[in-house]
């Protein structure tokens, strides 16, 4: 409540500030015109007809040069307020991106680790048609994560590939029957013989074991 109650004043000052910011703009134009409007006078000629005249324009014509300077200095500030303001705000934007980004990737604590994946992420997202200035300006922790799955998915299925391939290419050996890989008689075989040569029930229970 009290940070509505803050937001709800910040968002009011701004509103009164962006209306005073109107009114001395339209000021700084009305001054503009009237300047040029006495810019235009035979500042000679005046003095020479009309002394008193010129120097009421001359004292006119310095009086609103000093308060369109003054307006101008306002505005000026007005403007740098908002920057800051801006700047602010934008800050406490990323330290907000960064702590959330942090709570659904507790390993970037660890600052190398999270340097080398920001490394891979950002060649990864280059790859893909990026540019340097597109990355750079990556600022919400969601499109970070959205990335990162992308390059880990491609990762896997590379490797997934390159697997598939190295089994592809491993030459096939066949085995005859009755003869183990490294090409010695298995125990079947050599239990079946047994029992044709003998045909006792030792000899048959023995076959029937290298089946179990």
């Amino acid at each position: 409540e009290q940070r509505k109650a803050a937001d709800a004043e910040t968002q009011k000052a701004q509103q009164e500030r962006q209306q005073y910011a109107g009114e001395l703009q339209r000021m700084a134009v009305q001054l503009e015109g009237v300047l040029e409007q006495q810019s235009q006078i035979d500042w000679n000629a005046l003095i020479e007809s009309d002394p008193v005249e010129y120097l009421k324009q001359q004292q006119l014509f310095q009086q609103r040069q000093a308060l369109y300077q003054q307006n101008a200095q306002e505005r000026q500030q007005l403007i740098q307020q908002h920057q800051n303001e801006q700047a602010q705000a934008h800050q406490s934007y990323l330290a907000k991106q960064q702590d959330d980004l942090l709570a659904k990737l507790p390993d970037w604590k660890d600052d190398a680790k999270a340097a080398a994946e920001k490394t891979a992420i950002s060649k990864f997202l280059q790859e893909q048609g990026f540019e340097a200035e597109d990355i750079s300006s990556i600022a919400d922790h969601r499109h970070v994560l959205i990335a990162r799955k992308a390059m880990l998915y491609d990762q896997l299925m590379a490797n997934a590939k390159l697997q598939a391939k190295k089994v592809q290419e491993a030459p096939q050996r066949v085995v005859k029957p009755g003869v183990t890989s490294n090409g010695t008689p298995d125990g079947r075989s050599t239990a079946a013989k047994r029992h044709e040569k003998n045909g006792t029930v030792e000899t048959g229970a023995a076959v029937f074991a290298q089946f179990l």
